[in-house]
């Protein structure tokens, strides 16, 4: 079943909530919007996940942020990250209220896993952290495979030739965002580290996705553990590389790859989070 639903302390936030027959587990998903993409998330993801989920008896999700599709541009002032917070905080409580929820995973694509990140410093009730292109750093052996493929590139004659006709075409003068100014709002390096050794020690589950989308900043599988080096990090995060595969999974394919993916962890994340609830009880 598939509610709309409107919340917020001003009554101006829209979602839409999935909720199966029966309910295998009081952990739900939510999933936070990325950039100025509304809830159904890019390419309608966040709708076949949502509904997947529903078949395997977790409830999840998907709401507009404020300012954002169907939310209006109400709520708290200052940073973007904080009023994401306070707005995912108000959707847990909703769930918690209307649905007997417990727990909440949270899933973002780009700026909807900085707002993933931040969230899960935040509030306890997250217990997983699923993120595409999330937040990275450079490292050597990334500079070094950037430098190796800025020469490949340059040895192509079609990339002389596409300078070439750059050059010799009229020019358009646009007023436009310079490449790679970009707004995310990255922790410091120092920073993340410490909030990551503060997930693992709270036994926060994590799955990182990047894709070839990210190889500004994210190029190789090993990336993620070569970032944090002085994090011991367990099997409780996991980091999966797509280099093949674009930004906003732009293909049919892609998105199947990633509904797998996604679906799969979720699934045993909310149901470890059952057996741990069951157990505490017990004791």
């Amino acid at each position: 079943m598939e509610k709309p639903t409107v919340f917020g302390e001003a009554d101006h936030l829209f979602g839409v909530v999935n909720v199966p027959d029966t309910v295998a587990s009081r952990t739900a998903v939510i999933m936070l919007t990325a950039g100025m993409l509304h809830h159904v998330g890019s390419f309608r993801f966040h709708v076949l996940l949502a509904r997947q989920l529903e078949e395997l008896g977790l409830v999840s999700f998907r709401f507009d942020l404020s300012g954002i599709g169907e939310s209006l541009a109400a709520g708290v002032a200052g940073r973007s990250l904080d009023r994401a917070a306070t707005e995912v905080r108000h959707a847990i409580d909703l769930l918690s209220e209307q649905h007997q929820i417990e727990n909440v995973i949270l899933f973002g694509l780009c700026s909807g896993a900085d707002d993933g990140w931040h969230v899960a410093k935040r509030d306890s009730r997250v217990v997983g952290l699923a993120m595409i292109d999330g937040l990275g750093y450079s490292t050597r052996m990334h500079q070094r495979l950037g430098w190796i493929e800025k020469a490949r590139r340059l040895s192509a004659p079609s990339y002389w030739q596409a300078r070439l006709r750059r050059n010799v075409s009229p020019k358009v003068d646009v007023e436009t965002l310079r490449t790679g100014s970009d707004i995310r709002e990255f922790p410091n390096r120092e920073n993340a580290q410490q909030d990551l050794r503060e997930f693992i020690d709270r036994g926060l589950n994590i799955l990182a996705c990047y894709t070839g989308g990210a190889k500004d900043y994210y190029n190789y599988a090993e990336q993620f553990y070569e970032m944090f080096p002085s994090a011991k990090i367990p099997s409780s995060v996991e980091v999966a590389f797509l280099p093949s595969m674009d930004h906003v999974a732009l293909l049919k394919e892609d998105r199947r790859v990633l509904l797998d993916l996604f679906r799969a962890w979720m699934l045993k994340v909310a149901h470890g989070s059952a057996r741990a609830e069951k157990e505490l009880a017990r004791a």
